[in-house]
């Protein structure tokens, strides 16, 4: 792990992203389960901060949000606050990750760089794949060389201004990217945050457009704009994503979880659940107890 002293023994790799919120290590640390104070890799677990995975040889299966990639050499994997991931040991590959938290960015992104990475506004939505990426090594003996230096109060801003150039690049390669929207993303980011707070007391848009002091038509179009689904589009995913990691990953019985999302009964939770995965949420529960 680098730059990160934690104390001895597995702990949550939510607490360890060192003092100014950024945080890399070697990919083959992670099968080799070296240098790692924290959680199992290879079981799912929940992460609050940014990743890259950065592959230079071999290939390796990755889950993000219960959805498997495999990724060559030259690819990249983004990775968002809130997913849900994991490796498999049965493939292994060369490469780094890079890790770094929301408080690292609106510190260090200007609000134009931030808007035109798309994937960084997505989150959940698009998981983003770089494919045939070929400065990820260029990229990484540049920042390790200068991370070896002594750089002292500019360190943060040297590391936040090549990841920035990284990322803008980065956008070029993703697979299926749209076009940057030059929208009000100071606006979409507050409702992106709105719903994470909220979306277990409200679904309803207009609830939302009311928060922003904006008309429901102007949350639509912003969402439509920077995430190609409508507003309700981009909550109702939203609240499904999170009823499935809590299926994945608590004890909750569907009564339980129809009162924490809002639902009157256990079966209206379960038939918004299945009308929109095609699954009950038991059997999404009893599939992934068996691939666990």
């Amino acid at each position: 792990m680098k730059n990160g002293n934690g104390p001895e023994g597995p702990q949550d790799c939510n607490d360890l992203m060192g003092e100014i919120g950024f945080q890399w290590f070697k990919l083959e640390d992670i099968y080799s389960l070296k240098n790692l104070p924290c959680e199992n890799p290879f079981m799912s677990h929940r992460i609050q901060f940014f990743t890259l995975l950065l592959l230079t040889e071999g290939k390796i299966r990755h889950d993000v949000d219960f959805i498997p990639y495999t990724l060559d050499r030259g690819y990249c994997l983004f990775i968002s606050p809130e997913q849900i991931h994991k490796f498999y040991k049965s493939t292994k590959g060369g490469g780094y990750v890079l890790s770094f938290t929301e408080d690292f960015i609106h510190r260090n992104f200007s609000r134009s760089s931030f808007s035109k990475i798309n994937f960084l506004s997505n989150y959940f939505l698009n998981p983003s794949i770089f494919k045939d990426f070929g400065d990820i090594e260029i990229f990484m003996s540049a920042l390790e060389r200068e991370l070896s230096l002594d750089l002292g109060i500019i360190k943060e801003n040297l590391i936040a201004s090549m990841l920035t150039v990284f990322l803008l690049k980065a956008q070029l390669y993703a697979e299926g990217s749209m076009k940057s929207y030059q929208g009000d993303f100071e606006t979409f980011s507050k409702f992106q945050k709105l719903v994470s707070n909220y979306h277990k007391e409200s679904r309803s848009v207009k609830h939302y457009a009311n928060l922003l002091n904006i008309s429901y038509k102007q949350l639509n179009n912003l969402s439509k704009g920077f995430t190609q689904r409508t507003a309700k589009e981009y909550i109702n995913d939203y609240i499904i994503l999170e009823i499935k990691r809590n299926l994945a990953t608590t004890d909750f019985s569907i009564k339980e979880m129809a009162y924490e999302y809002g639902f009157k009964e256990g079966t209206n939770l379960t038939k918004f659940f299945k009308r929109a995965t095609g699954d009950t949420p038991m059997k999404f529960k009893e599939i992934r107890l068996r691939n666990r």
